[in-house]
């Protein structure tokens, strides 16, 4: 959708607006006007927490079973602090889930939360020295 805007912005510092930049425009407004709905967490139900690291920032999607489909409760993005931006990846990993799990908390109100990770660290674990 961006593609166009993108293109017109590239030829120097100015924008040319092109009809094809205002449709992707027009598209991309429609776009994020129709993101999908956040359901109201209900602490009766346990929670899922969906988390991951991408470039610095922990993302995360804390989640309830709505029948058989898993409905967002909540959407996290937050950038990880200069110390652990600095460290190895498996580490940066843990740290975007740790700031993951206690924006969670603020919802889910001590109710059970299971946590699904993505990244498994076994390797760079093993070869380190104590």
């Amino acid at each position: 959708i961006f593609g166009a805007i993108h293109r017109g912005y590239q030829a120097g510092n100015t924008l040319e607006w092109t009809p094809d930049a205002n449709r992707a425009y027009m598209d991309l407004k429609k776009a994020l006007m129709s993101a999908p709905a956040l359901g109201l967490p209900d602490v009766s139900k346990s929670f899922s927490l969906f988390s991951h690291k991408k470039q610095g920032v922990a993302l995360g999607i804390l989640t309830q079973d709505l029948g058989p489909y898993r409905r967002a409760v909540a959407y996290f993005s937050k950038q990880l602090d200069k110390a652990a931006k600095a460290w190895p990846g498996c580490l940066r990993a843990v740290a975007a889930k740790i700031l993951n799990i206690q924006e969670a908390h603020k919802f889910t109100l001590g109710q059970k939360m299971t946590v699904l990770l993505q990244e498994i660290c076994i390797s760079e674990a093993s070869n380190s020295t104590v």
